[in-house]
């Protein structure tokens, strides 16, 4: 217990943990106040206000320009740390690759998702009347409100708090995998994750803040199938995503890499040779 409490000890005062802890607190201190005048706000105005919604998106742009900032605090803290003068030049790219960088936009994709699933409840909660078909493609999609207390096809509708929990872990659960998120190198296995969380997290805050349940609204107008949302949608397409990916390209990508890692050694005996060969 004494050596691991030794080596947190010593972890703790490295330079990168220093920066660390700096760029944290320094980003909960800016993050408070924002949140604060937030909450105020929409104290003032109701959910099916556009206001509300306005001021929702206004803090998710916020939080990814602040998850940037908190990147060039952290390196600039390092560079203070080392006693390094770096140029303002070098702290703006930072700024900018980070704004636009991966993790970015992958926050910016799953919180659109969540975004658009809870207004488009919110419309249809406040506009429709429960358990009424309306007509909005004849023969193809009806508007229809109901409420789902349980998972798909209303399995389980007597365990929404666990059903909730459950949510909850399957997004951590792919907030870890989706840290090879990659639109570039890894388009479907990115897709697919950023749909899964976008869509499991739109129907947990349900579960965890609505007493009826999951909102669904749409329907079928051509066959006999479950009310649904938007959430379910992007669950469903990412889930094919996901079984596409797996089937199609693991295995490829596996390869690739297995042979850019045998390829590696021999780049770097080759550079050894040549430099052995110039002395």
């Amino acid at each position: 217990m004494k050596k691991m409490w030794e080596k947190i000890k010593n972890s703790l005062k490295t330079i990168e943990a220093k920066a660390s802890i700096g760029s944290i607190i320094i980003c909960v201190l800016l993050l408070v106040p924002f949140l604060t005048i937030y909450v105020t706000l929409l104290m003032q105005y109701s959910k099916v206000t556009w206001q509300f919604w306005f001021f929702t998106y206004l803090i998710i742009i916020l939080i990814i320009v602040l998850m940037a900032f908190i990147n060039v605090v952290y390196q600039k803290l390092i560079s203070n740390y080392q006693n390094v003068k770096k140029e303002k030049r070098y702290y703006g790219k930072i700024f900018v690759s980070e704004l636009f960088g991966n993790f970015s936009i992958c926050f910016f994709m799953v919180a659109n998702i969540i975004y658009i699933d809870q207004l488009s409840k919110c419309i249809a909660d406040n506009n429709l009347v429960y358990d009424q078909i309306k007509t909005f493609i004849p023969h193809l999609i009806n508007w229809h409100l109901a409420y789902n207390t349980g998972a798909a096809w209303s399995i389980f509708s007597e365990h929404t708090i666990i059903l909730a929990y459950i949510s909850l872990i399957a997004s951590i659960v792919v907030i870890y995998f989706l840290k090879d998120f990659n639109l570039k190198t890894k388009p479907v296995y990115s897709l697919s994750l950023t749909f899964i969380l976008g869509g499991t997290v739109g129907n947990m805050i349900d579960r965890f803040l609505s007493s009826n349940g999951v909102v669904d609204f749409i329907d079928f107008g051509f066959m006999d199938f479950p009310t649904f949302n938007i959430a379910d949608s992007f669950l469903v397409v990412g889930t094919i995503l996901l079984a596409v990916y797996i089937i199609f390209f693991q295995e490829k990508e596996a390869k690739k890499q297995n042979q850019s890692s045998e390829e590696q050694p021999n780049i770097d005996d080759n550079k050894q040779e040549e430099v052995h060969n110039n002395d």
